[in-house]
C-alpha cells in the first residue's frame, strides 16, 4: 500500500491570540463554564496557598523565600 503524498498549504491565522480569543476557545472545546465547585473557607485558603507556593517558585530566591514565610504566618 502507497501513500500519496498532498499539496501542502501555508495556514494563516485570522485572529489575534490575546486572553479573549484563548478563553473563546476554551469554551467551544470545553461546552462553557463547568458548574462551581463550592469550597469550604478552609479548602479555599489551602487552595489558594499552594496556587502562591507554586508561582512563588518562578520568583527570585528571597522573594520566594519571603513568600513562603509570609503564607507560615
Amino acid at each position: 500500500m502507497s501513500i500519496t503524498p498532498i499539496a501542502k498549504r501555508e495556514i494563516v491565522g485570522i485572529h489575534v491570540k490575546d486572553i479573549e480569543w484563548i478563553i473563546a476557545l476554551w469554551f467551544a472545546i470545553h461546552g462553557g463554564d463547568p458548574a462551581p465547585e463550592h469550597l469550604s473557607p478552609a479548602q479555599a485558603a489551602t487552595a489558594a496557598a499552594g496556587l502562591i507556593r507554586a508561582a512563588a517558585v518562578h520568583l527570585n530566591p528571597a522573594m520566594a523565600k519571603a513568600v513562603t514565610a509570609a503564607l507560615r504566618e
